[in-house]
This record gives C-alpha cells, structure tokens and sequence, in this order.
C-alpha cells in the first residue's frame, strides 16, 4: 500500500513553492528627493526692522524709568546722609524708625526696579513671538515655491551653496510684510515716594 502521507507532504510542498514563486513582487515606493533650503532665524529677528522697532520701544520705556528710580535713588541719598548726620542726636527710638524708614523705602525701589524690568521683558518676548511667527510663515512659504521639503538651519550646517540660503529673502519679506511692531508696555508705575522724615525727639 502506497504511503499516501508522504505524497500529501510532497504535493504541498510543491504547492507552497509553486504559490511562493508566483506572487508578485511588490515594488519599494521610490524614497523623495530631498529639497533643502538653510535659514538663520537668529539673523533675521536680528535683523528685521520690526525687531528694531521693538528694541527702540523698550529702550526708550527703559530710559524713562531709569529716569525716575535715579530721583528716588537721590532721594534715599539725602534720607541716609541725614540718618548718619543725626546718628548721634537721635533718640534710639527715632534713629530706629528713621532707619526702618529707609530700608523700607530701599526695599521698595528694589522691587519696583524689577518688577518693571520683568514686566518690559514680557513685553519684548511677546513682540518678538509675534514677529518670529511671520518669519516662519515666511520661511514656509517660501520653501513651498521652491520644493523643498526640508528647512535647515544655518547653525547646523557646516557647508553649502549660497543659493540654499533663503535668510536674506526672508528678512526682505518680513520687512515689506511687517516694517513695524507696536509693544503692548505695562502701565508707567512710578517707584514709590520717599516717605517723610520724623521730626528730631
């Protein structure tokens, strides 16, 4: 009696190989070139004229407040001097209270001081949020109409050709699409006053 097992083994395997050999070859999809084009966010908001506008605002909101904190740095002066002066004819009460007086007074300053410089440091990290997010549209747009599907940027590249470099293009654009940017500057806040001296006891 034949061995039916073993011409079964044979069959399928022969099917298997006869199955293996037919299927299709499926083709690797061809991997997209690759477009490349460099920019220098850095040097473009460096650059940029609204970058510069935003600098001058805050300069100038700076200055003017240096203007005031140098009146009551004056002040505070004046109220040491005149606490060193009196150090001798004061009670020990009243020199104690002048002298709490002008720590007071110094303390306040200092965080009136910066809490301004934190709130005009907001300021300009807000406008130049604002104005780095242009420059990316930008950046996009213009990788867009030239094919690109990678941008670099120019800190991460040791050599390439100069027409890879779209930093010059962007700054143009960013400075026709957006010459100006108004700081939204915290309120003017005065440093605190000098508070009065009591009279001699």
């Amino acid at each position: 009696m034949p061995d039916l097992r073993a011409g079964w083994a044979l069959g399928a395997l022969l099917l298997g190989l006869a199955v293996f050999t037919a299927a299709p070859t499926c083709a690797q999809p061809t991997p997209p070139t690759t477009v490349v084009v460099i920019a220098d966010i850095n040097q473009i908001l460096h650059n940029a004229k609204s970058a510069k506008d935003v600098q001058a605002q805050i300069d100038k909101a700076m200055t003017e407040f240096s203007h005031q904190v140098s009146t009551s740095e004056n002040e505070l002066q004046q109220m040491r001097d005149t606490l060193e002066r009196e150090r001798n004819t004061l009670s020990p009460d009243a020199y104690s209270t002048k002298t709490r007086q002008y720590q007071q007074r110094f303390d306040a300053l200092d965080r009136a001081v910066q809490a301004r410089r934190q709130a005009l440091q907001q300021s300009y990290n807000d406008a130049m949020t604002m104005i780095e997010n242009t420059a990316l549209q930008i950046i996009a747009q213009i990788a867009g109409e030239r094919k690109a599907n990678m941008v670099l940027t120019r800190a991460a590249v040791l050599f390439a050709a100069n027409d890879l470099d779209i930093t010059a293009e962007v700054t143009k654009r960013l400075d026709a699409k957006l010459p100006t940017m108004s700081v939204k500057l915290p309120p003017p806040v005065a440093p605190p006053p000098a508070a009065p001296l009591p009279a001699k006891h």
